[in-house]
């Protein structure tokens, strides 16, 4: 075969392989994309929902593989309802208000204390003592009184016994200074991440020296109700000196939490958890709360269960880039291999064909032969040599598109030669006679 032939077929074989990998490459760009997920969260102005909106500039600036687009709600509640019925992927919510039944937990966003505050004047010392007394609480959202209920409950202090009070967010110093209400159930006022705004709020409505009721039961609520955890407030998380609380008390804590839906793909979880973790960096400086993301326990007796995805990256196991692709780039370096075996023996068999073809000129020359020296007229010897003539225009062209190698063309060479002797040495004994 000329070099011609054997370009000719190398260029195809090669441009079929650059195909086959780009496809692949095609494949793989498409599968790391950025990929968007709907957030649920709520209401507007709300520490979550500004968290949230944090995560999504975060994550676009940092040009992550998980990207965020916001569906506000009207509080937890309704974030629970709109990841159950399909309309967002994600949701962060307080669980002890709604936990949704088709999602799983990924981040603690938020983790605050609830607890009772008032004055020494008020001779209130515990819990039970709140019978015949007025307790504020926030009314907003509705699951704060919820809590506060449960929590008396516990007590065995029955709703009758108290009037709740329900305060807007800014009239909780007003109602404390005024007396209108004997003590405060305080949820959002001491996270685990303490702000300098929260513990202003509260040593101004109640004094530098506060009394603060803990939750010794706080198992037992734990126990009855999952979305309740026990806690510790601290010592000095009121700050001052001496500080205040004196000692750390016992008390539950409630967490607000990102939830992903059970059906979002391990790994696509795994890389949100790890990207929105990395902005506990990138944002401290803008948004100091988010120092509070915390990592949930991924025990199997844990009360709210964990998304699968985030427990593989929380864990450790989550799998690598060539972990989750590594049995396609198998499959495709076999498939390559097959392909490309497949195709030398398709190119072999094809060009044995052509070469077979090209080479039965050779038996008709033969042919040829026989009949001229067996020839009686000359008119069919003339024949018989442009017939031979034929013949070798036609091997030329195959040799021309590489069907025809250099020996066979001197087989051919030796064939026309003995042709045209023949038919001359026919043709002089033709004239003798």
């Amino acid at each position: 075969m000329n070099r011609l032939g054997m370009g000719r077929r190398g260029l195809a074989l090669l441009a079929g392989f650059i195909a086959l990998g780009g496809l692949v490459a095609a494949t793989f760009y498409y599968l790391n994309q950025p990929r968007t997920l709907r957030l649920a969260v709520g209401p507007l102005g709300s520490e979550d929902a500004r968290l949230a909106a944090a995560f999504v500039q975060g994550l676009n600036r940092d040009k992550a593989s998980v990207r965020l687009r916001l569906v506000l709600t009207e509080g937890s509640a309704d974030s629970a309802r709109k990841i159950d019925a399909g309309e967002a992927e994600l949701a962060i919510l307080r669980p002890d208000i709604a936990t949704p039944s088709t999602a799983d937990t990924v981040l603690v966003t938020r983790r605050t204390y609830p607890f009772f505050i008032t004055t020494k004047e008020s001779a209130i010392g515990r819990i039970a003592d709140l019978r015949g007394r007025r307790v504020g609480v926030v009314r907003l959202p509705s699951g704060n009184i919820t809590l506060l209920k449960r929590v008396l409950a516990q007590y065995e202090v029955r709703e009758e016994e108290v009037e709740i009070v329900g305060l807007g967010q800014d009239e909780v110093i007003s109602a404390a200074k005024e007396k209108r209400i004997d003590a405060f159930f305080a949820i959002n006022a001491i996270g685990s991440r303490t702000s300098n705004d929260s513990v202003r709020r509260l040593r101004s409505a109640w004094g530098d020296d506060p009394v603060l009721i803990p939750i010794r039961e706080a198992d037992a609520l734990a126990a009855h109700h999952r979305a309740i955890e026990s806690g510790e407030i601290v010592r000095g998380a009121l700050g001052g000196d001496p500080p205040r609380p004196a000692e750390s008390l016992q008390t539950i804590s409630i967490t607000s939490r990102l939830f992903a839906s059970q059906n979002l793909d391990d790994n696509l979880v795994g890389d949100l958890t790890k990207d929105i973790l990395g902005l506990r960096l990138t944002l401290a400086a803008e948004l100091p709360a988010i120092q509070a993301l915390e990592t949930p326990s991924t025990d199997k007796d844990a009360p709210l269960p964990v998304h699968s995805g985030a427990a593989a990256y929380i864990d450790g196991e989550q799998e690598s880039f060539f972990d989750r692709y590594g049995d396609w780039f198998y499959i495709s370096a076999m498939a390559l291999s097959a392909i490309g075996t497949g195709g030398a023996a398709l190119l072999s068999r094809e060009s044995a064909n052509r070469r077979r073809r090209a080479m039965s000129g050779l038996d008709e020359l033969l042919q040829l032969l026989a009949v001229i020296r067996s020839s009686e007229d000359e008119a069919e010897l003339a024949r018989l040599g442009r017939e031979a003539d034929l013949i070798l225009t036609r091997v030329l062209g195959d040799y021309a598109k590489g069907d025809l190698d250099t020996a066979a063309l001197a087989a051919y060479r030796i064939a026309i030669d003995q042709v045209g002797r023949a038919v001359a040495e026919r043709q002089r004994a033709l004239a003798e006679d």
